[in-house]
This record gives C-alpha cells, structure tokens and sequence, in this order.
C-alpha cells in the first residue's frame, strides 16, 4: 500500500490485536526481565541457515518535530516532487541512525506506537521497478517473553512482500510495543533477494544510550533497507525519491511514544 495512506487503512484484524493485549497485558504486569540475549539470537537464528548480517537503518532528519506521524509532510510522502536543491536545504536529510548523538531517555515508562507503512520511496511499488525488489521479504518484531524463566524473545510477524505467485505487500499495521529501560525492539528482516538466491537475515536493536553500531531510538521516521549497508552514509530525502535506487529500497516505519499526537 502507498506511502501516507489514510490511518483508517490500516491493518487491524484479529491477528495483530490478539497480539496488541497480549503485550500491553505483560507490560501492566511488569514482565519486563532482560532479553534478546546472545544465546537467544542463536537458537533463533542458527536454524535457518541464512546468512546473518546487520540491517541499515536510516533516520529522517527533522521526523522528531512532526506534529503527526500518521499524515506524513509532502516531503516525505512524495520525495522528489516538490521544487527543491541542494542549496535550499528544502529537502530532509536521511541520517545512518547508528550515527545519532544517542536515543530520547525519556521514554521508557510509556508504550511505544510502532507504524509500520510499507515501502519505500513510492517509486518502488511502480510496476516498472517491481523486480529490482526482493523476491520475498519478512520482518519481524521481537517482543519480551511473557515468561520471565524464558529468555527467548517472542517473535511479531509485523510486515511482509511476496512476489509470487502474484505481487503481495503486506497493508500497512500499528502496534504496541512495552518499553522499558531493560526491553527496546529488536528487528529482524529476512529478505531473499531473487527466486533462487540464499536468503539474508538482517537484524538490529535499538538503543537508548550511545552504544556502538546500533540505531538510536527516538520519535520519528525510520528507514529500513533491504541490503546490508543501505543508509551507512547521509542522502538527500530528493534524491531518493527522483532516482530510487534500488538499493536504497527500504520498508518506512515511524515510532513515537503513547500520547502523542
């Protein structure tokens, strides 16, 4: 589905809300015990023989200030589009989000709104550039287990791309998401880049701190790319948008704490 679309489009069947109450009920409960732990990732991760490598994650610089993160700006929803340059500095910047200062300490205590929009830029769903997309693509959500013995986190089937046997991305979907000091989201991305081709699992976590290699996590508008290394250095909003490189293909998610506007 398109970049922006109205809120009332959004994904809410059965599926998603059994897991919405299943995680506000453990966030009211307290079950917020440490996870995503080393050994947890491997039993994960080691039995799909993919190969693992960390997903890039870009930050669209100025998204924090946003009054509304369900109706993106013009720019952001049609980049590209509007009369900018270089020299008029009208377009937003996308950042690595590994290179942020650090991410917003005050948000822990208060769920966090994931939205997760779709692809990215719009140019990517024009049939003419379907195949320049992954074949199939999956991303997941990892939440804390209800379980405090069991260290291994719960995966949220969040977002998904077919492309055979006919082309299916997933509608856009929001959800809940209990932070905490000791529980931030952990993404995985699996992308299987052509029909024959090995599958890759790109994984990160998100970070509070300032902690080395890892995504800060702050209100705002992410981009998740689908190769390893996408958004490893700064690129004009406008550029992706005219251009659309197809390795700058990504997935467009927002978060934001409860209560925002």
């Amino acid at each position: 589905m398109n970049v922006g679309s109205d809120s009332d489009a959004i994904d809410e069947s059965d599926k998603p809300r059994l897991h919405r109450r299943a995680f506000l009920a453990l966030s009211s409960a307290g079950l917020l015990a440490p996870f995503f732990k080393d050994l947890a990732w491997a039993e994960t991760l080691d039995k799909t023989g993919a190969v693992v490598r960390p997903l890039s994650m870009g930050y669209i610089e100025g998204s924090e200030e946003l009054r509304s993160l369900k109706r993106l700006s013009r720019a952001i929803r049609r980049p590209g589009l509007v009369q900018e340059s270089e020299e008029s500095g009208a377009s937003p910047v996308v950042l690595p989000a590994a290179s942020l200062f650090q991410g917003d300490t005050s948000l822990p205590g208060r769920p966090l709104r994931i939205r997760i929009d779709g692809l990215y830029p719009p140019l990517a769903i024009d049939p003419r550039r379907r195949r320049a997309l992954p074949f199939a693509a999956d991303l997941d959500v990892f939440f804390p287990s209800p379980d405090p013995t069991i260290s291994t986190p719960i995966p949220f089937k969040a977002w998904s791309l077919r492309q055979r046997p006919g082309w299916n991305p997933s509608p856009p979907v929001r959800f809940r998401f209990p932070l905490d000091w000791q529980a931030v989201p952990e993404l995985v991305l699996r992308v299987q880049p052509k029909r024959e081709a090995a599958p890759l699992l790109l994984r990160t976590r998100f970070t509070l701190d300032a902690e080395s290699g890892l995504p800060r996590l702050r209100r705002g508008v992410y981009l998740l790319g689908f190769a390893p290394g996408a958004w490893d250095r700064e690129v004009r909003l406008a550029e992706v948008g005219r251009r659309a490189p197809a390795e700058l293909f990504s997935v467009l998610v927002s978060m934001e704490p409860e209560g925002d506007a």
